[in-house]
């Protein structure tokens, strides 16, 4: 049976029949707790496919071969089709799905890529808004992802227990301690709303609601202290910092709420000192030391020195 006569929806072809089974779709999300910002990035995704309900492998390749993409955006827009698609197999709308016969692209291997210490200070003593400040501060103190920190309430922060209850992945919470430099910001936070309210609205949210820019928002003010790297830099800061600090990787999977320490792994980066100082701790084998004049007086120079001996004493 060829793709296009496996269908199972009548009365409704081409773009209208993307349409309504995108529809069909996010309702089908939403119904299984898949979070808005999945279900966004991947509606975005597969509109961009033409006649997205009979894709085939030649064309998700096609697609994927854009060459301004980067290996892992790749990736990303792949998982995007292979839901869309185990998703039409499932409802019967399919009956194969051409992602598994399509060649998946390679995820590259993620490292870890936190602000340097040095970044982070010039960072914070940058003039910016104080609601960007408080952002900032979340992100590196808490180890929160940005759509953590616009979900933030007063009621979500605990100042006897002196914890910040934190709404992560899938809706699963975690509660952090706070550092002393969230202690003095939280005082100054509104005591009984959003800590980053929008006036404007937004799709989901009324008046009120929490700001969805703000990743936008500390992206620009790094941009403007001309500091490299992402908002999402911030949180691996904060698991670097601690790894350095000697905390138990265990701790640092609990703080950043992850399932697995192989995730954690991926934030913890070995700290640049620690491995100049690595670097330091190597013999100098036959170099000349800077630390040293009149010569050079290493093992390998003495074994050197054997050598012309005896090589001039066969000559003679």
């Amino acid at each position: 049976m060829s793709v296009r006569s496996a269908f199972r929806v009548l009365g409704s072809t081409g773009d209208d029949l993307d349409r309504a089974l995108l529809d069909e779709w996010v309702i089908w999300q939403r119904a299984r707790n898949v979070s808005d910002k999945t279900i966004t990035e991947r509606v975005l995704v597969v509109r961009r496919l033409s006649s997205a309900a009979t894709i085939t492998a030649v064309d998700v390749d096609r697609f994927l071969s854009n060459p301004v993409w980067s290996k892992a955006t790749r990736a990303t827009y792949h998982g995007a089709i292979r839901a869309w698609c185990l998703w039409l197999v499932r409802t019967k709308r399919r009956e194969d799905d051409p992602t598994l016969i399509a060649t998946p692209p390679r995820v590259p291997k993620r490292r870890p890529r936190p602000l340097a210490d040095e970044h982070l200070a010039v960072l914070l003593s940058t003039r910016m808004h104080q609601r960007t400040r408080a952002m900032i501060l979340l992100g590196a103190y808490a180890g929160m992802r940005v759509v953590e920190i616009a979900k933030i309430r007063s009621k979500d922060v605990e100042l006897i227990t002196r914890s910040i209850s934190v709404t992560g992945k899938g809706d699963k919470r975690r509660d952090v301690p706070m550092h002393p430099v969230l202690q003095t910001l939280a005082a100054g936070m509104p005591p009984r709303s959003w800590w980053f309210p929008t006036w404007v609205g937004n799709a989901r949210h009324a008046a009120g609601g929490p700001m969805l820019g703000n990743c936008a928002v500390v992206s620009r003010a790094m941009d403007r202290a001309d500091v490299p790297g992402t908002p999402h830099a911030l949180r691996h800061w904060f698991g670097t910092a601690l790894r350095a600090a000697g905390v138990d990787s265990l701790v640092i999977k609990a703080l950043m709420g992850h399932e697995s320490l192989a995730t954690t792994a991926i934030y913890v980066d070995v700290p640049l000192t620690q491995r100049t100082n690595a670097i330091g701790l190597l013999p100098e084998l036959g170099v000349q030391s800077t630390r040293q004049r009149g010569g050079d007086s290493g093992p390998l120079a003495q074994s050197r020195a054997r050598v012309n001996v005896n090589t001039r004493t066969r000559m003679q």
